[in-house]
């Protein structure tokens, strides 16, 4: 469920929790590109399968899917590597479908379960190392009894009743490196960070030096893990604090039954100082269309549609020769496809402008873009 993984060879105390279960177990502001890829263009998702709590253990033939995209599918390779060709500037949610590790064995250690990842917005450039980790049937249920999440009592392997997202502190080292380099640099986290949900949310509950969720715990421990159990329906920004590091924040879509795994090196990823959020990270959201239409003979009216995944703040000013010269602020965008539209002035010439909308999500990142438009003439007369 999060990465707080033990080298291999070694039993972690993590493992040795679940074996005690016994009969349980059996267990900030970021610009555009200034050449975004155009439209209908593909990024590239890429990354690892493996086995919650072993790393060394990858899963080969496992299939993942996007929730927004029901017809995009990659399977794993022999060493559990992906890739997956995906819209570019466009909402993503990847998801792993649940199989088995390998032919036979015990089901309760061999078959592992669904998870999705964080929800992503690519801007034009390919994402990396979007790792899976999943859990065994054994650990799932014994995950599920150390937090007590509501499910099906009659059934230990049910899915949660409504959502439950996972997440680490992780350290700046864990980015940018490759998967034995992330392995060797286990564990991941960065001690002392709290996050919270927007919209608010109970929790979360950190895990401690051992990998256990513990609910005594007031931040993360070196292990980074953090968790919310009882997540409603919905799409919900982490975001993470820290005295003295800088955390990127992450976009969780929930539903009931899902495990949202948002892990190293995505999710809630340290900063170092100056450096911004990867751009697929921040404001799940995009306007589409922006236009000038003319109403009648003396008015004009810029409108434009905002696609988002998540309540996002919008800012759109029709901008000439470095002047506002008419616009539109609104607090708040909730997810869904929403019109926004604002009047242009009878006094403004027609020409040549340019509409810079800025979108800003719960964490205070800040996306802007810039669309060329033209004003049309307007009758002179009243």
């Amino acid at each position: 469920m999060k990465v707080g993984d033990q080298p291999a060879g070694g039993i972690g105390a993590a493992a040795l929790v679940l074996l005690a279960l016994g009969a349980l177990v059996a267990l900030a502001m970021v610009a555009l590109p200034s050449e975004s890829r155009a439209a209908g263009n593909e990024v590239r998702i890429s990354g690892k399968v493996y086995r919650f709590n072993h790393m060394d253990t990858p899963i080969p033939g496992a299939v993942i899917k996007v929730r927004e995209y029901p017809g995009l599918r990659a399977v794993s390779d022999s060493v559990g590597d992906y890739e997956l060709e995906v819209p570019d500037d466009a909402n993503v949610t990847p998801y792993l479908v649940a199989g088995d590790i390998e032919p036979g064995g015990n089901p309760m250690s061999n078959h592992y379960n669904e998870i999705d990842l964080q929800t992503f917005h690519p801007r034009g450039d390919d994402i990396e190392n979007a790792n899976f980790q999943t859990p065994t049937d054994a650990e799932y249920i014994g995950l599920k009894a150390i937090l007590g999440v509501p499910s099906d009592p009659a059934d230990p392997l049910s899915r949660p009743d409504q959502c439950v997202v996972v997440t680490t502190s992780s350290a700046r080292n864990v980015r940018g490196v490759d998967y034995q380099t992330f392995w060797d640099r286990t564990p991941h986290g960065v001690a002392g960070a709290t996050a919270f949900a927007a919209p608010a949310v109970p929790g979360p509950i950190y895990f401690n030096e051992h990998v256990i969720p513990d609910r005594s715990e007031t931040a993360s421990s070196a292990d980074g893990g953090i968790v919310w159990d009882v997540v409603p329906t919905g799409t919900f920004r982490m975001i993470g604090q820290h005295p003295t590091t800088r955390f990127a924040s992450f976009l969780a879509t929930c539903a009931p039954g899902r495990v949202v795994n948002a892990n190293p090196p995505w999710g809630m990823y340290e900063l170092s100082p100056g450096e911004q959020p990867l751009a697929a990270s921040n404001v799940a959201a995009k306007p589409l269309d922006p236009k000038v239409k003319r109403q009648g003979r003396r008015a004009r009216t810029v409108q434009a549609r905002i696609e988002t995944a998540e309540r996002i703040g919008f800012d759109a000013r029709l901008v000439r020769s470095g002047k506002k010269i008419a616009g539109k602020r609104l607090d708040q965008i909730n997810p869904g496809t929403k019109r926004v539209r604002f009047k242009v002035g009878p006094k403004v010439r027609p020409g040549k402008t340019r509409l810079q909308v800025r979108l800003t999500d719960r964490s205070g990142v800040t996306v802007k873009t810039v669309h060329r438009l033209r004003l049309p003439k307007i009758s002179p007369g009243g």
